[in-house]
């Protein structure tokens, strides 16, 4: 079924593109899988936000 499926960018799980499990647009298999995403988004652009320390 072409369109039909997403995976969960967690653990790589077909999902199915009317989940209620959703965030930054990405589809999730479990509230769980889709709050863990988040933490690691908010982390990556936390990280990026404090720039490499050299000169800025």
């Amino acid at each position: 079924m072409f369109g039909m499926t997403k995976h969960c960018p967690v653990c790589g799980m077909d999902v199915k593109k009317d989940t209620p499990f959703k965030r930054f647009g990405k589809s999730f298999c479990s509230d769980e899988h889709a709050q863990k995403y988040t933490d690691m988004q908010m982390t990556r652009q936390k990280d990026e936000d404090q720039g490499s320390g050299c000169c800025c």
